[in-house]
């Protein structure tokens, strides 16, 4: 403003005098002469306004310019300087120096050595003597990281100086670009990039191994198929060539499990399936899996319990038993002959009423595995081979799996090994607690109030005593073997005695038949005595009966496990049968309507259901299963076998649509999903349809014993009159 007005005063003065000398001229001279100084005073003044109007429009152009750079300069992320080079004044700085770099402008065109300041690792400012060396018309490019002056935040920048001339003087233009974002993507793309190189070497590595891997069972396979054919004559070559076929052909499927599974979990398809499950049925599945392992490698494998976990838990059984029996059957896999698996379930503090957390450990002495391997375990494919692992076959799958497994279900899993030393793998978990229900009354009606444990491990008997807290069982204990004896002794004689006493089988100085001997010469022979073990006890049942010990409990103890014992051992006293069924049994006697379009899987059906004793009719798709079914009478069908995926129409329709039929069994039939879809949608999809189980492909006989057997009590008696000649037959 104030350089306006001096140009405006300015030109008001010249106007004054230009209009004065016009006027003096036109005093002294006359006619024409005056006329030419008024013109030339008309032309003086209007050449002055003309120039001051464009000074003035320059002015306001240059400040406009200067405005409009500000305001582009802000919104970019580019800083601009511009400085003398050889007065080093700073002539411009952009006002996004204060956002990009924390100095406000004013204080950085006061001092331009502040740029200078905020690098990392160890980068040196640029001297004005390097600046003074660039040529005119020429440049200068740094790539540096620096800090932000309030924030911390590291950014890169590329910087560049300009040298040009500008009015006859030398001026450097500094131009610093922020490139962090573009780093940062580049950082990606490497990232992604090393990623994928390292996942091609790995699944070429994994294609190799899984030829291997496939390879011998396969080649097993066919090899004693040949042999067969050779050796029909020979009824025990023949067992003994089945056995190992059907062992080559789990392992083949175990396989290929593990490469569906984790194509399924990659795929983000993989779900949950809740529900309540019993813990120690899990265990005690796990254990009946593992030992015929460990006990080939002649291992000791001990399940333990700490703490009180709840028995009954809300969760997917299915996904946790995969997690667990993967880590111990690798455990199994690495520990060499003779050495020793621990398997702990601890119960960890609850951070709410609804739900608890476990913490499973899986302990070995194994091989071990060397510190760079540990950091690459759970990705896929990962496998370390060793002098002492390459015989030891694998997919490298397993880990990777099981980790997934353990996220999807919102726990974590950790990992500490030491080469020749061992490995210990840890999960933890949250499991929803289903409602409870007081259990004090049965105990009560049962007749049992106190209770006698003896165990040299003095935790184990106080873990018994806690679990047993809510039962309103007083649980006494000793860790002495001639204790126990005193102890009981003593009871009976006050008139408590202990209505069943739990017996630890092997104990420090003593053994728990000598024990069991000496309880049954002085203490009622009513009082049952149960023998607490985490050995196989088959050796040693007959001793042990003989000494006068009633039956075998499994470590680790569980409060429903005793229960159900003690019931049973009630019920055979009072001489009651027990309502379950021979297994082995299961099947015979039934008649199953078949829903299978692959010709050759049904001939293998009918053929082991034969075997059984049972009976079946073959649908060739799920049209002709509902037509059968509607046109049979109550009883002719006991269950329906449906296969999923077949033509015309699939199980899950064919399912519904006898459901809706309106047949007398349409309701009441148990219809069981026979497929290779074994997924826990699939098993999911399959209730959701209205069927009552599910058989995953191929059909292994135990499992559908197992299952049908437990379906059996629901379905009417088979009374077909060929079957029954048949089992008359037979009987004769």
């Amino acid at each position: 403003m104030g350089t306006k007005r001096q140009q405006g005063s300015a030109l008001l003065i010249s106007c004054i005098i230009v209009a004065a000398v016009a006027l003096v001229g036109c005093f002294y001279f006359q006619n024409v002469l005056a006329d030419i100084f008024l013109l030339t005073g008309a032309a003086v003044l209007w050449i002055l306004f003309f120039r001051q109007q464009k000074k003035g429009e320059n002015v306001r152009e240059l400040l406009y310019r200067e405005l409009m750079f500000d305001a582009l300069s802000n919104n970019v992320d580019d800083i601009f300087v511009m400085l003398d080079s050889e007065t080093w004044q700073v002539d411009y700085i952009s006002p996004n120096v204060e956002r990009l770099l924390g100095f406000p402008q004013a204080d950085v065109k006061a001092n331009i050595c502040l740029l200078g300041e905020g690098t990392t690792d160890g980068q040196t400012p640029v001297t004005r003597e390097e600046l003074a060396a660039i040529p005119t018309h020429s440049c200068r490019r740094w790539y540096r990281e620096r800090l932000h002056n309030h924030t911390g935040e590291h950014r890169w920048y590329r910087e560049t100086v300009y040298r040009e001339e500008l009015q006859g003087r030398s001026k450097l233009v500094i131009v610093m670009s922020d490139r962090t974002q573009e780093r940062k993507m580049n950082q990606n793309l490497q990232d992604a990039l090393e990623a994928a190189k390292s996942a091609n070497e790995a699944k070429s590595h994994f294609l190799a191994n899984m030829s291997h891997d496939i390879r011998t069972p396969m080649n097993a396979i066919i090899g004693f198929t040949a042999l067969m054919e050779r050796e029909v004559d020979h009824p025990e070559k023949v067992r003994e060539y089945t056995r190992k076929i059907s062992a080559s052909g789990q392992h083949l499927l175990s396989l290929i499990n593990d490469v569906l599974d984790m194509s399924k979990i990659e795929s983000g398809k993989t779900s949950l399936n809740t529900v309540q499950f019993s813990l120690p049925e899990l265990l005690e599945e796990l254990y009946t899996i593992l030992r015929p392992q460990t006990n080939a490698k002649n291992q000791h494998l001990e399940f333990h319990v700490q703490g009180c976990p709840p028995e009954q838990l809300m969760g997917d059984k299915l996904r946790l038993n995969q997690i667990l029996l993967n880590l111990l059957s690798n455990a199994v896999k690495y520990t060499p002959e003779g050495g020793d698996i621990r398997f702990v379930v601890q119960s960890l503090p609850q951070t709410a009423s609804q739900y608890v957390r476990l913490c499973f450990a899986v302990k070995d002495n194994g091989i071990g595995m060397s510190p760079e391997f540990v950091k690459t375990i759970f990705d896929p494919f990962s496998r370390e081979l060793t002098s002492t692992s390459s015989g030891i076959q694998g997919t490298g799958l397993g880990m990777a799996i099981t980790k997934n497994l353990v996220e999807l279900m919102g726990g974590v899993i950790q990992v500490d090994s030491q080469p020749g030393k061992g490995s210990v793998f840890t999960v933890e978990l949250i499991f929803a607690l289903p409602p409870q229900h007081d259990s004090k009354d049965q105990w009560t009606l049962e007749g049992i109030t106190r209770v006698l444990t003896v165990d040299d491990e003095e935790e184990i008997c106080k873990d018994i005593q806690a679990m047993m807290a809510g039962t309103g069982v007083e649980v006494c204990y000793t860790t002495q073997g001639d204790q126990a004896v005193e102890l009981a002794v003593q009871a009976q004689a006050r008139g408590e005695e202990f209505q069943a006493i739990l017996l630890d089988w092997r104990m420090s100085g003593h053994s728990g038949v000598e024990i069991a001997r000496q309880l049954r010469e002085r203490i009622r022979p009513e009082v049952p005595i149960l023998v607490l073990t985490s050995y196989e006890w088959s050796d040693i049942e007959e001793e042990a009966r003989a000494a006068g010990i009633d039956a075998f409990l499994p470590k680790p103890f569980f409060v429903s496990t005793f229960q159900q014992v003690l019931e049973d051992l009630l019920a055979a006293n009072s001489g009651k049968q027990p309502g379950e069924m021979d297994n082995e049994d299961a099947l015979r006697g039934l008649y199953f309507l078949v829903a299978e379009d692959n010709e050759l899987n049904a001939e293998i059906l009918t053929e082991m259901l034969d075997m059984e004793g049972a009976k079946c009719q073959v649908a060739p798709n799920g049209q002709e299963a509902l037509e059968l079914f509607r046109q049979s009478q109550p009883g002719d069908y006991d269950m329906i076998l449906m296969d999923v995926q077949m033509p015309v129409m699939d199980g899950y329709e064919a399912t519904r649509r006898i459901r809706a039929c309106g047949h007398p069994m349409a309701e009441r039939i148990p219809i069981v999903a026979m497929t290779a879809n074994a997924f826990a949608e699939d098993v999911r999809n399959a209730l959701n349809a209205g069927m009552n189980g599910h058989l995953s492909k191929p059909i292994d006989m135990g499992a559908m014993k197992d299952l049908l057997g437990q379906l059996r009590a629901a379905c009417p008696e088979p009374h077909h009159p060929g079957m029954e000649q048949e089992q008359e037959t037979e009987k004769e």
